[in-house]
């Protein structure tokens, strides 16, 4: 596409700004201006590149972050000796108070919580669960990334189209104008085919103005996302010989982990409710009463905790009922994925059918429109059919035009909804 289209005048002529400042209001003037700086090609940059910048600007960054740090947590944590923190116990015991009998007795210890027979291995394992799921939202995120991308870029390149094809359309809108004029001057048409070829020309001015605004929405969402004063070329994508979702796609990795990763949270939950037992190691100085000589001693305490049953139900069922919301999130995953893929495929190939023939009607009334030209100047058409050949010509182009892009970007949404990265 010709990037130098974009330089020609994208606003309404003099005549018809001197119109618009009578019919608007003085409050306009003082509207902030938006000037469009048009956002140009960098043959240097791919889309792959595009996609690691707008990577690391995109918001969904910091909860793969937050993944990592919480795998690695739980990985430090598995590799404890111990199954929480220990804690210090100190005891003081007296009878001054009371009886004052000379009884004294000071008591120290540290509290070790200890693993349950699996309990260290079922937290290792949510440890490595929740690495593979770190890693994996990271690629899903990334395949996020390049969807946005993608339906991005191919969006500026309908928007560039459509503003292409507006310029076209006011310069036929020209060309009739002054032939229009010239005839009227001769004598040959009246004023009103005049007027009407300037209201067609006019028309033509705010399809430009439409199209000029639709293209900076565009190229504003593309510098939005990347943070980019520049853009890769449209280049279109070879597609993927897949025809169906694998178990390597991006959103379906991140599904099987996520529920790797709650099952392996039912399973601490589940050795969780049967631990509590610690160790109590601790020293102990005494002087009964009526004694006068201290006696030093070491022991050690079990704490078994029992009973408790429904205590254990409610932490276990609410860990059962993650893991089964992480199984259905991953069956709509899959179904999301298939749907996406079947219409992907249809839409590329309602597209391929149709370009065939939109070409063989382009074909057909670019004849049509030079031989109206052509009759209208020698006084054999009228204007209004010469206006609707116009339009029909133009359309065709249009249609034309937006299926050749639409091609690539179908095939782009092809390889994005079987899991494609660039």
């Amino acid at each position: 596409m010709n990037a130098g289209f974009r330089n020609k005048c994208r606003f309404p002529g003099l005549a018809t700004l001197g119109l618009l400042l009578l019919v608007l209001p003085a409050s306009a003037e003082e509207l902030p201006g938006h000037d469009h700086v048009a956002l140009p090609v960098d043959n240097e940059l791919t889309l792959a590149n595009a996609i690691d910048v707008a990577y690391a600007r995109y918001p969904a960054i910091l909860e793969v972050q937050a993944r990592s740090e919480q795998a690695g947590a739980w990985s430090d944590r598995g590799n404890s000796w111990l199954a929480d923190r220990p804690s210090l116990m100190l005891r003081y015991q007296s009878d001054q108070w009371g009886s004052d009998n000379g009884l004294n007795e000071y008591e120290a210890g540290i509290m070790l919580p200890l693993w349950t027979w699996g309990g260290r291995s079922a937290v290792q394992v949510l440890g490595e669960s929740m690495s593979v799921e770190s890693v994996a939202a990271e690629l899903v995120v990334r395949w996020e990334v390049a969807g946005l991308l993608r339906s991005v870029l191919w969006d500026i390149a309908l928007a560039e189209n459509d503003h292409e094809l507006a310029e076209q359309a006011l310069d036929t809108a020209a060309r009739l104008t002054a032939t229009v004029t010239r005839r009227h001057e001769l004598g040959d048409v009246a004023l009103s085919d005049v007027l009407h070829a300037e209201s067609f020309y006019l028309e033509a001015q705010t399809k430009l103005i439409e199209a000029n605004a639709a293209l900076l929405d565009a190229e504003r969402m593309y510098r939005s996302i990347t943070g980019l004063d520049r853009r890769p070329p449209f280049d279109g994508e070879v597609i993927s010989q897949r025809q169906e979702v694998m178990p390597d796609h991006p959103a379906l990795t991140f599904a099987n982990a996520a529920v790797g990763r709650a099952e392996a949270s039912l399973a601490v939950a589940e050795e969780a409710a049967t631990s509590g037992t610690s160790l109590l190691v601790g020293t102990r100085r005494e002087r009964p009463a009526f004694g006068g000589e201290y006696d030093d001693s070491i022991g050690i305490t079990v704490n078994i905790p029992f009973g408790g049953s429904s205590s254990r139900r409610t932490e276990i069922s609410a860990a059962a009922r993650v893991a089964a919301s992480a199984r259905a999130a991953r069956a709509a995953q899959v179904r999301a994925l298939t749907t996406a893929l079947h219409e992907a495929a249809h839409g590329l190939s309602v597209v391929r059918e149709n370009l065939a023939t939109a070409s063989d009607r382009m074909a057909l009334v670019n004849r049509h429109q030079v031989m109206g030209e052509s009759a209208y100047e020698k006084g054999e058409l009228d204007l209004f059919d010469l206006l609707k050949l116009q339009a029909t010509a133009l359309d065709a182009r249009r249609q034309v035009t937006r299926l050749l892009i639409d091609e690539k970007r179908e095939t782009a949404l092809y390889n994005q909804a079987i899991g494609i990265l660039p």
